[in-house]
């Protein structure tokens, strides 16, 4: 790169493979003026998904496993454990997103070793993309670090993400979970 009466150049010499390139008129070039580590993934891919968003302190783990959970109010002062999968767990809030289909609307939750009770009703969404490493769909959020016209660019490693590897659907529109 220079510059010349105030106005920035770039120069491109080819060295090497030229004889690639003689048939061509013009060079379709990209220049990215930000960088950025992670996982490209296709624009396709990625949906938009709602989640209850639920305290950490209703979860639980019991029944007949050592699964996580959350207690579900049937009435009569009883509960009935429900397994649930924690979609992603957000630290600054004290959250954690629970699957919007997986509970029929109104329900209420009971805290375990307490009296509190909390009704499902706050919501959120979050991108993501359906993970099919074990033959079924699995969503899984994804951090958006920067994108360009048909890929973005993902934050990979983190807990409920993607890491090195995954197998995702390609439309993720298509997918269907039921």
């Amino acid at each position: 790169t220079f510059t010349t009466k105030g106005q920035y150049y770039a120069r491109l010499v080819f060295n090497k493979y030229m004889v690639r390139y003689l048939n061509d008129r013009y060079l379709d070039i990209e220049i990215q003026f930000t960088n950025a580590d992670g996982l490209k993934i296709p624009k396709s891919s990625v949906v938009t998904k709602k989640f209850y968003t639920v305290p950490k302190d209703y979860l639980t783990s019991g029944g007949n496993s050592s699964g996580t959970g959350v207690l579900v109010d049937i009435g009569k002062d009883q509960s009935q454990f429900q397994s649930v999968e924690v979609y992603y767990s957000d630290e600054e809030s004290n959250l954690v997103y629970l699957d919007y289909d997986a509970f029929d609307s109104n329900t209420v939750l009971k805290k375990p070793d307490s009296s509190e009770t909390y009704e499902l009703t706050k919501t959120k969404k979050l991108k993501g993309v359906y993970n099919i490493n074990k033959g079924y769909a699995i969503f899984r959020q994804v951090q958006i670090l920067c994108e360009s016209d048909e890929y973005y660019i993902v934050a990979s490693g983190q807990d409920y993400g993607l890491t090195n590897y995954d197998h995702i659907a390609l439309y993720g529109d298509s997918v269907r979970t039921d």
